[in-house]
């Protein structure tokens, strides 16, 4: 009678520290969200779209060419609080200096940390003789990427 209480309860005691269902990160769980950036026009302020030569993350191993649309969506880097990228149309390139504050969330065990940030108002665009005109914060926090962050007037 006791081999068979210490069997089960050594059965019990090895359920609660076996395999969660959190020990697997499931495939289309929550990632680091993007900037979401929208092209719009200058003149009338309606979204316009935009074929760019090529994007080029300053920092970061990325070269993006043929880009078309009114919309773009980039990381930002979690380990800092600015990110830079060159943005390429009609062979002139202005720098995109996004600041952000990035706010890290703990997912679970298997997924580790996933990262939120908030773009700062010191954003800017840097140029000499460049295509953007202006930009402006549309919504400062990103937690999905569904919502416009970044409006880039051209």
């Amino acid at each position: 009678m006791i081999k068979r209480y210490n069997l089960i309860l050594f059965i019990v005691f090895f359920s609660l520290i076996a395999c969660e269902k959190d020990d697997i990160c499931i495939e289309g769980s929550e990632n680091t969200n993007r900037v979401n950036i929208t092209f719009i026009d200058y003149s009338n302020k309606q979204p316009k779209s935009i074929d760019l030569n090529s994007i080029r993350g300053i920092g970061i191993d990325s070269i993006i060419e043929g880009i078309s649309g009114t919309n773009l969506k980039l990381p930002l880097k979690v380990n800092s609080s600015k990110t830079k990228y060159l943005l390429e149309f009609n062979q002139d390139i202005d720098t995109l200096v996004i600041f952000h504050k990035t706010i890290h969330y703990y997912l679970n065990r298997s997924c580790g940390y996933i990262s939120n940030f908030i773009v700062k108002p010191d954003t800017e665009i840097s140029k000499d003789y460049g295509w953007i005109k202006e930009i402006s914060i549309e919504n400062d926090s990103i937690f999905n990427e569904e919502k416009t962050n970044i409006l880039i007037h051209f």
